[in-house]
């Protein structure tokens, strides 16, 4: 069974008389342990998409399956467990709370998911170690470049151990020699621990060199899925 199957996903929107398909029929499955991108220009449906995989919109016609069951069928409990214990979600902007330090913004979903208090400092700094950051525990937001934070980014995403890491253009704000970094990170991440990896960019030639399978979206629908034998 596939760890996530997506089965005639459907999005719509009202726009006056007209109902516009932000997704229309989109089927794909992604296996354990793999690396998935989504590839698509702006207003394609990706990042749509992405919501929907990570059980913030359910808002939706069809089926998004983990492990057999269905997020658009859960309810808010079911939902907010699979936020905080399934997934994690990496963003373009990097979305850390600037009024934190690094090691405060990684603790984040530990507390939330009632990590043992006294275990919390010691994970965090497992990931920021890890992430070559050790040094910058204590720096706030502001005071680190863009590659830095979407490094403490990655680290809070993985605070919880989530099967499936969701990664929104998380490089769109990054300059080539830190995307390079960044995106080696994922990929270390996804075959050193087997975390399954679902990446949206609009990077259709680095989306082929590093995945091991392209959804190709265009105007909300799947025109091509390509399984990359370079993997």
């Amino acid at each position: 069974m596939a760890l996530l199957k997506v089965s005639g996903l459907s999005k719509t929107f009202s726009k006056g008389d007209n109902k516009i398909y932000a997704l229309r029929n989109i089927n794909f499955d992604v296996e354990e342990g793999e690396f998935v991108s989504i590839v698509g220009k702006s207003g394609s449906g990706k990042s749509t998409l992405l919501n929907l995989l990570g059980g913030m919109d359910t808002s939706a016609e069809g089926g998004v399956y983990y492990n057999g069951q269905n997020l658009l069928e859960m309810d808010e409990a079911q939902l907010s467990q699979y936020r905080k214990f399934t997934v994690g979600m990496i963003f373009q902007s990097f979305n850390l709370v600037p009024s934190r330090t690094a090691i405060d913004n990684v603790k984040l979903p530990l507390i939330f998911s009632n990590y043992p208090r006294r275990l919390r400092d010691t994970r965090a700094c497992e990931l920021l170690y890890n992430m070559g950051l050790y040094n910058r525990a204590m720096h706030y937001p502001s005071e680190l470049s863009g590659g830095e934070a979407q490094r403490v980014a990655i680290a809070r995403a993985l605070a919880n151990k989530p099967k499936i890491i969701l990664a929104d253009e998380p490089t769109g704000n990054l300059d080539t020699a830190t995307s390079a970094e960044i995106l080696q990170l994922l990929q270390m991440f996804n075959a050193k621990h087997r975390i399954t990896i679902i990446m949206v960019t609009h990077d259709k030639e680095t989306a082929y060199r590093i995945s091991h399978k392209t959804v190709l979206l265009s105007d909300g629908e799947i025109i091509k899925i390509s399984q990359n034998t370079n993997q």
